[in-house]
């Protein structure tokens, strides 16, 4: 892992609560450039931004703010993993997918909740539209349903989860045991938010919380375009945290056998044929592994592009 590379210099005398603002993204230049502008108006500017990128091309062409931090690695997990190296003393983490559109008030919620609930280790928002399970959401749309829900009063509301979902959530580093995210899930890091979440749950509650808000765009370019490889890690990754312990049974076989059924079924007709195929034939290659008591995430780096 590189060093980071820092933008700003260091605050002299760390305040009792230090929020850190983690953005992954890769080969997405314009998406991580409009997700910081957003960041810029967020009401509570007291956090330090970290943007984690593999290279220099993947920045956006304005100069990143003042005070920010850059650092470089490669896959979700790692950079991520990067991004906290860099803020060791955070008490609070944010975690943004570079396609999310954050309400303004988010962080202030998610501070103001925290205070409130001393046992909860970890949050994640509520998603008004998630373009990953349906449309891609235009940034107009985005931006009207974000201010549509601002107008309306918040409720306080919130119920106990099992999950995070990797668009947004936030954590705090000192009560979870320095618990990182798992680098042996490369690339995209198929299933990391889940497995993260999985650990996090040994810690503390974790809690979706409706007061903070966001729209998740479901930007596909730049992506999983890579068919075979995510098909291996549908199956692979599954395996490999119920090998190590993080995933029960019943979450392996229900992540595994939706997908697959889904990339099955998909193949044979419809419009999406030909990458569904690509997609069955990495679950094929994962699932030969497995039986072969080959837990190994990393294979799809053995896999073309």
């Amino acid at each position: 892992m590189t060093q980071p590379d820092a933008v700003g210099s260091a605050e002299v005398g760390r305040p009792p609560e230090s929020i850190a603002v983690v953005l992954a993204s890769a080969g997405r230049p314009q998406l991580l450039g409009d997700v910081i502008e957003g960041l810029g108006r967020q009401t509570r500017q007291d956090f330090t931004l970290v943007v984690s990128t593999p290279d220099e091309a993947s920045l956006p062409a304005t100069p990143l703010p003042p005070g920010a931090v850059l650092v470089h690695d490669r896959g979700l997990a790692a950079q991520r993993n990067a991004g906290l190296a860099a803020v060791p003393h955070a008490t609070h983490v944010f975690c943004f997918d570079d396609d999310a559109v954050v309400r303004a008030d988010f962080i202030e919620q998610a501070m103001l909740f925290f205070d409130a609930h001393p046992h909860v280790v970890a949050l994640t928002g509520r998603v008004l539209l998630d373009g990953a399970a349906a449309e891609e959401v235009p940034a107009d749309v985005a931006a009207a349903e974000l201010a549509a829900s601002a107008a309306t009063p918040g409720t306080g509301t919130w119920t106990p989860s099992r999950t995070l979902y990797g668009c947004n959530f936030a954590f705090r580093p000192p009560a979870v045991g320095g618990e990182v995210f798992d680098a042996r899930l490369p690339l995209y890091s198929w299933l990391e938010d889940h497995d993260f979440a999985r650990r996090l749950m040994r810690k503390g509650t974790l809690a979706i919380v409706d007061d903070c808000v966001i729209v998740h765009r479901g930007v596909k370019s730049g992506g999983r375009t890579a068919h075979v490889r995510l098909g291996y890690s549908q199956v692979m990754n599954p395996a490999y945290l119920h090998h190590k312990g993080s995933f029960p049974l019943w979450l392996t076989v229900h992540e595994t056998v939706f997908r697959c059924g889904k990339n099955v079924v998909r193949s044979v007709v419809g419009q999406e044929t030909q990458w569904r195929r690509e997609r069955l034939r990495g679950n094929v290659r994962a699932a030969r592994d497995v039986l072969r008591g080959r837990f190994t995430p990393e294979r799809i780096l053995d896999i073309p592009a």
